[in-house]
């Protein structure tokens, strides 16, 4: 892997990862509930101060924008050269699969077991699911979009 490769698969995680929460935050806009992961991470990483104060908004969001440079870079290197060879598609869409491989763990591990918001984000909202769906293929679909893995 060359700098070249590296600067741009982690560009692509952050935009993509970027894109990801914004959208979450914009559930209401499309109909589907609004997700605040950047809050999410944050209090569970974090919880309250000692004076009793929420904790820091631009922690969670921080930790969010690197999860999503390290899965974009584990796209570029590994998973899109993979999908590759197997699926004959435009890298977009193979980066919505992938997307798509990422929202399911993350419903079934992730979300109840660090979120405490229950399978599928159950406890969150019934359509919660819906709109982790659309952001994690939105972000699948920007890392394919710009991922350097071709």
């Amino acid at each position: 892997m060359t700098l070249e490769f590296m600067v741009q698969a982690s560009l692509a995680g952050f935009i993509a990862s970027y894109l990801h929460l914004m959208m979450a935050l914009w559930g209401p806009a499309y109909g589907l509930p609004r997700l605040d992961f950047g809050m999410g991470i944050a209090v569970n990483s974090w919880s309250e101060s000692f004076e009793g104060k929420p904790p820091p908004y631009w922690a969670g969001f921080w930790v969010v924008l690197m999860n999503g440079v390290l899965f974009g870079l584990l796209y570029a290197s590994v998973v899109g050269p993979w999908l590759k060879t197997h699926i004959d598609a435009p890298p977009a869409v193979l980066g919505m699969v992938y997307g798509a491989i990422l929202w399911f763990p993350a419903q079934l591990i992730f979300v109840p077991f660090f979120l405490k918001g229950g399978l599928f984000g159950l406890r969150h909202s019934k359509m919660a699911w819906a709109t982790a769906i659309v952001v994690h293929g939105t972000y699948g679909m920007v890392v394919g979009w710009l991922s350097p893995a071709f």
